[in-house]
């Protein structure tokens, strides 16, 4: 996949494929692995992580935001959120505020999370 990086990149810039074409001609390109290596090469950043050092860095503000969100979505966030208030375990944290991140936009959080 390295060495066809330039020429995919050329493709998906100028042709603008939909994604089941992609999806058909680079199938690793939708694997975990291979998203972390795109990219790595793009910005020269590990994915999972500077996406958790980022999510630890905004999860208090957007606590803040959830906490105002009223009706059924914001009783949802606050079931969400509630298990966290005394916990220091940082997966229960992050996966918390995913989840009501969800919540909050109205978003199906099983379709974006899998356990």
């Amino acid at each position: 996949m390295q060495k066809t990086f330039a020429y995919r990149r050329q493709e998906i810039v100028q042709d603008a494929p939909v994604v089941a074409e992609l999806l058909n001609k680079w199938p690793a390109l939708f694997t975990v692995s291979e998203i972390n290596a795109e990219f790595m090469r793009i910005t020269t950043l590990p994915l999972q992580a500077k996406f958790l050092a980022e999510l630890d860095r905004y999860s208090p503000n957007l606590l803040k935001v959830f906490h105002n969100r009223g009706g059924d979505a914001g009783r949802k966030i606050r079931l969400l959120v509630a298990p966290t208030a005394r916990s220091e375990d940082i997966e229960l944290k992050r996966d918390s505020v995913l989840k009501s991140l969800c919540a909050y936009l109205k978003e199906d959080s099983n379709s974006l999370i899998k356990e």
